[in-house]
């Protein structure tokens, strides 16, 4: 439990359980599928998946990864080139599974239907400053890197607006 974190307001506690509400209708509409829920850091996708009956995160999708692979893929620096070896590497993945969303910051191998957590600058920027293990300008990176993923992926796309 991270004691230095303040403690969620009413307002906060109520936006994310309308989040977290839109997310299982979500999920529930389409169990038949297979789906990747995904968003920059600081979404709440952590969060959400702890909510929610079912669900993976996508980095435990990968046992397969050597140590040196897993360790370029979550540390190496958000470059275009960098970008283009992470999803050679994912495309080393295990499929995400009809009924078994996986969460991250990147689509999984085999979807069919991409939830995407989508943030404003303004909430990103204060639950930033909340973590502080990651920048603002990495995480706009990731969102913008991943943006280009979904549009390219020609995937149907839900978008859910984080609150």
């Amino acid at each position: 439990m991270n004691f230095n974190k303040e403690p969620e307001t009413g307002n906060q506690l109520e936006n994310r359980n309308k989040t977290l509400e839109k997310l299982r209708l979500v999920l529930e509409e389409n169990k038949d599928k297979r789906i990747s829920v995904v968003g920059t850091a600081c979404t709440g996708k952590t969060t959400l998946l702890k909510n929610i009956s079912q669900g993976i995160e996508i980095s435990d999708l990968a046992p397969e990864l050597t140590e040196e692979e897993k360790s370029f893929y979550y540390n190496a620096p958000l470059t275009p080139e960098n970008r283009k070896k992470r999803l050679e590497l994912r495309a080393k993945r295990a499929y995400v599974e009809a009924g078994q969303p996986a969460f991250g910051t990147s689509i999984a191998v085999g979807t069919e239907l991409v939830v995407y957590l989508l943030i404003n600058d303004e909430l990103l920027k204060e639950r930033i400053n909340l973590r502080k293990d990651i920048s603002f300008d990495d995480a706009k990176t990731i969102q913008n890197f991943l943006e280009k993923e979904i549009e390219e992926s020609n995937l149907p796309v839900i978008k859910i607006l984080v609150e």
